[in-house]
């Protein structure tokens, strides 16, 4: 295993519970870099973002192919075992497919999924795609194997973006952006994860964006109903809302949330 972690703590510490924040595929922990990692500690959180193994500057990509979402999970618990609170897990696309495998293994204060992997796995928003953006869809496809991003000025795939972000986030993005696990993104094709809605003992909120078509809006509707639990869609912002200009609103949307439900 290879995971790393960066810590910021709150800087005017007024809740007990740590958050975790998980990546999604082609990321790392600089995912939230510029946005989360630095807004939820002025909200009084201790925050933890989590580069899970083979990702991040300190992963070892001679061995990503092999990790897959159970290591991923893996990561996480270890990561919580050596905290001393029960900590908000907020994952996005793949980061909440593995937050929903932890909390069937852990207790945790709350789950906060965005854009996140469906506990089906993402054939059916693949099909859907290939039928109504099949050159995006490629692109997206290409970048897990090899991350043009970095190298080739082009437009990210539909459904990324909504807006695009500052140039500044571009070239961060572009620095960060690496390939994905194969092991991970079949497993998300094809895999039965097993999840058991009555394992999890937590609330859990579901958050989609109605311009993405990487995890769709109805997907995420679909998750928050086999856990029958909420769940809120923002207009005008895709599956990369971090990185878009108005990632605020739905870190204050976050932030209000968990002060209801803690």
């Amino acid at each position: 295993m290879s995971s790393s972690v960066i810590y910021i703590p709150a800087e005017n510490k007024q809740f007990s519970q740590p958050i975790i924040l998980i990546h999604g595929a082609l990321f790392s922990a600089e995912a939230w870099r510029g946005n989360f990692l630095e807004f939820f500690p002025k909200q009084g959180y201790d925050t933890y973002a989590i580069s899970l193994s083979g990702h991040g500057n300190q992963g070892n990509k001679l061995l990503l192919n092999l990790y897959g979402i159970d290591d991923f999970t893996e990561d996480v618990v270890q990561l919580i075992t050596s905290l001393k609170e029960k900590p908000i897990l907020i994952g996005h696309s793949m980061g909440g497919l593995v937050a929903q495998m932890v909390a069937q293994k852990v207790s945790l204060t709350s789950v906060i999924l965005l854009a996140a992997v469906p506990p089906y796995g993402v054939f059916r928003p693949m099909l859907q795609h290939m039928f109504s953006a099949p050159i995006s869809l490629t692109k997206f496809a290409a970048s897990t194997l090899f991350p043009f991003w970095k190298f080739f000025k082009t437009e990210a795939p539909e459904g990324i973006y909504s807006t695009l972000p500052t140039r500044e986030v571009q070239l961060h993005v572009n620095k960060n952006i690496q390939r994905e696990s194969l092991k991970a993104m079949i497993e998300m094709l094809i895999r039965d994860f097993n999840i058991e809605p009555k394992k999890v003992n937590c609330p859990m909120h579901h958050i989609g964006f109605k311009d993405d078509k990487i995890i769709f809006p109805e997907d995420v509707i679909k998750t928050a109903s086999f856990y029958q639990q909420e769940y809120k869609i923002f207009d005008n912002m895709a599956h990369a809302f971090m990185f878009e200009p108005d990632w605020e609103i739905v870190g204050k949307y976050i932030s209000d949330w968990m002060t209801k439900n803690h």
